[in-house]
C-alpha cells in the first residue's frame, strides 16, 4: 500500500509572490512563490520537482511547472488568480503517481477554515477524472500488435510511462485502431488474446493476431 502514500507533503510560507505571465484564452497564468521548509518533521521537507502541487492557503492546488533552489514556478490552471502570499502554504506530491492528488487531512489545520472544503472540489473531480484515463498506444509496422509484457512499464503515445497491470489491472478493455491513410484510422472489430501466467493466473500478454499482414496505428487501452 505504500504507493498510496504521499512521500511529499511539507508546509512553507508563500514568500515574494510574483507574477512570470499574464493569462490568455489558451494559457493560464504563471507564478514564482520562495519557499523554505517551516517542519523539520514533514515528510520530504524540502524536496520539490516538476509535477508535484503547491497548495495555497486558501487550499487551491497550482502545479509546479519549474523549480529553482528557493523558488518554485506554479501554473493558474484553475484561473483562480494569485496564490495567497504572505500565508502557508504545502508543496506536495500526488499518491499513486498523480492518480490521487489530495493533501494529508491533518495539514489543514495549517491553512484557512474553508481550504479543506475549497480543495475537495479540485481533488475530487480530478480523483475521478484519473480512473485511469484511456492510454493510447501507438506502433508502426507490426504484424502482431499488442502488448508484449503486460507488467513491465510502456510508453504511451502522448509519452508518458505507465504499468498497466498496476493502472489497469485484470480486466481492461482494448481497442484497436488500423491506420488507412495519414491521419484516417478505422476500428478492426477483433479481440485480443489474452494469455495468463500457469503460476499466479495474472496476465501475462495481450496480442491481437490478425491477418499476419504488418499494419501501423494504434491500440486504446481503459477500464
Amino acid at each position: 500500500m505504500e504507493k498510496y502514500n504521499q512521500i511529499v507533503a511539507w508546509r512553507t510560507i508563500a514568500a515574494n509572490v510574483v507574477q512570470l505571465t499574464i493569462p490568455t484564452v489558451e494559457d493560464p497564468a504563471s507564478y514564482r512563490i520562495t519557499v523554505k521548509p517551516i517542519d523539520t518533521n514533514d515528510k520530504g521537507q524540502g524536496l520539490k520537482e516538476i509535477g508535484d502541487v503547491f497548495t495555497d492557503f486558501l487550499g487551491i492546488p497550482f502545479p509546479i511547472i519549474d523549480t529553482d533552489t528557493n523558488t518554485i514556478d506554479v501554473s493558474d490552471v484553475f484561473r483562480q488568480g494569485c496564490p495567497s502570499a504572505g500565508n502557508n502554504g504545502y508543496i506536495h506530491k500526488s499518491a499513486y503517481k498523480g492518480f490521487s492528488l489530495y493533501l494529508p487531512s491533518h495539514a489543514f489545520k495549517h491553512l484557512h477554515p474553508t481550504a479543506l472544503q475549497t480543495n475537495n472540489q479540485y481533488s475530487m473531480s480530478i480523483l475521478w477524472a484519473n480512473d485511469p484515463n484511456a492510454r493510447r498506444i501507438e506502433f508502426t509496422n507490426i504484424d502482431q500488435p499488442g502488448i508484449v509484457d503486460y507488467r513491465a512499464d510502456l510508453i504511451d503515445s502522448n509519452g508518458a510511462t505507465f504499468n498497466p497491470m498496476e493502472d489497469y489491472g485484470q480486466n481492461p478493455q482494448f481497442e484497436i485502431y488500423q491506420e488507412l491513410e495519414s491521419g484516417v484510422h478505422a476500428r478492426i472489430p477483433i479481440d485480443p488474446v489474452i494469455t495468463k501466467s500457469l503460476v499466479d493466473g495474472l496476465i501475462d500478454s495481450v496480442l491481437f493476431s490478425g491477418t499476419g499482414e504488418e499494419i501501423t496505428g494504434y491500440l486504446i487501452i481503459k477500464k
